[in-house]
């Protein structure tokens, strides 16, 4: 399978999420019990487009099986999703995408038994075109969920100099050059990019090591404490730090650890992945992320990369230094089915009686407190 998704990656516009860097990988390490499909569309000998579609987990409803489930490169299964897949879709030939898509789309609905919930996770910009979903024989609802994703147009730090800082708000460039001037009165606030796999490893532990530290003092269990997440991507640098594939960046301040970066690139784009950040070492305006981020996207932009991808979600640092607002669209298909239409019916009602509550609290008179006694 390689050789082929190789082949059609060089004839494709797949991201890193649906390269073989990352592709490859994860077929093996998943756990065994875990079979992914592999959905293929060809054009006379000519392959043209490659997926791999898993049948997860049935779902449940009240401790009963409610459906049937099916992911694209996804499981289904919360221990091995936690890596998050986005910019995601089909490997296809980008000369006939769009027509190849619908196709693969279609025959694998097709091939759907029984009352199924279709998950495409993690699909850039809105998603797949309207109306791709009734391509084929077998007709499906749509469901989608669009979140913002946060990006830097790494050309517009370059026309700036190179000074990041020249392009995000007074508010946000004052906080970070403060945290800057806090952290250089510990030493020289530094950036280095892993050269080798050995360090690449190193400097993977040391970010595990400060993102746990982090989470878990926030009560939470943390990434890395997941077995399958860590050992994918140790597995993902140990394939493709020295190929350019994964970055691994550290920002020191003198001979302290401040924050390590770790990401994928691919045509021009850098994915920010995950992080390890150091809060202890000032004790006012500490703002480690924005401060190895700000030194990240000029890196990134000396390196002559264009997107600096923060990826979706709606953390403030990402609000606070993009300069491009995107998109990811997470899409459900549903065959139809009563119980579909029961449960939406049902979750409708109860998102009317959310925002009843929410109007009547906001319109509720505010009673003032007596006085207090003397």
């Amino acid at each position: 399978m390689q050789a082929q998704w190789l082949d059609l990656d060089s004839r494709s516009d797949a991201s890193f999420f649906t390269s073989w860097a990352w592709i490859g990988v994860w077929l093996d390490t998943l756990p065994p019990d875990v079979q992914p499909r592999l959905l293929q569309a060809r054009q006379g000998e000519q392959t043209v487009g490659l997926a791999l579609v898993v049948d997860g987990p049935p779902r449940q409803r009240f401790g009963l099986r409610f459906c049937a489930t099916a992911h694209l490169h996804a499981t289904g299964r919360p221990d091995c999703d936690i890596l998050t897949v986005e910019h995601n879709d089909f490997l296809l030939d980008r000369t006939q995408a769009d027509a190849v898509r619908a196709a693969m789309l279609g025959h694998w609905l097709a091939a759907l038994r029984g009352v199924t919930e279709v998950s495409l996770p993690g699909l850039a910009g809105a998603g797949w075109p309207v109306g791709v979903e009734l391509s084929g024989r077998r007709k499906v609802t749509r469901e989608d969920w669009v979140r913002h994703s946060y990006a830097v147009d790494l050309q517009a730090v370059r026309d700036a100099g190179g000074d990041f800082l020249k392009c995000i708000s007074a508010n946000t460039r004052s906080q970070i050059r403060r945290s800057m001037k806090e952290y250089g009165q510990l030493g020289a606030i530094t950036l280095e990019a892993a050269s080798t796999v050995a360090q690449g490893l190193d400097w993977l532990d040391r970010l595990a090591a400060l993102h746990q530290a982090h989470w878990v003092a926030q009560g939470q269990p943390g990434a890395f404490s997941n077995a399958f997440f860590t050992r994918f991507h140790r597995t993902l640098v140990e394939r493709h730090l020295l190929d350019g594939g994964v970055q691994l960046l550290r920002v020191a301040v003198g001979e302290h650890d401040l924050a390590f970066l770790y990401g994928f690139v691919r045509g021009g784009r850098v994915y920010f992945y995950q992080s390890g950040l150091e809060y202890g070492l000032i004790e006012k305006h500490a703002r480690p992320g924005l401060v190895a981020h700000v030194l990240a996207a000029q890196y990134n932009a000396s390196q002559g990369h264009q997107v600096y991808d923060f990826m979706a979600g709606e953390s403030r640092y990402k609000v606070n230094l993009a300069t491009l607002e995107e998109q990811m669209t997470w899409t459900t298909l549903r065959t139809p089915a009563w119980r579909f239409d029961l449960e939406a019916a049902l979750r409708r009602r109860r998102q009317r009686q959310i925002a009843a509550a929410a109007a009547a609290t906001a319109q509720a008179p505010v009673t003032p407190s007596p006085p207090a006694a003397d």
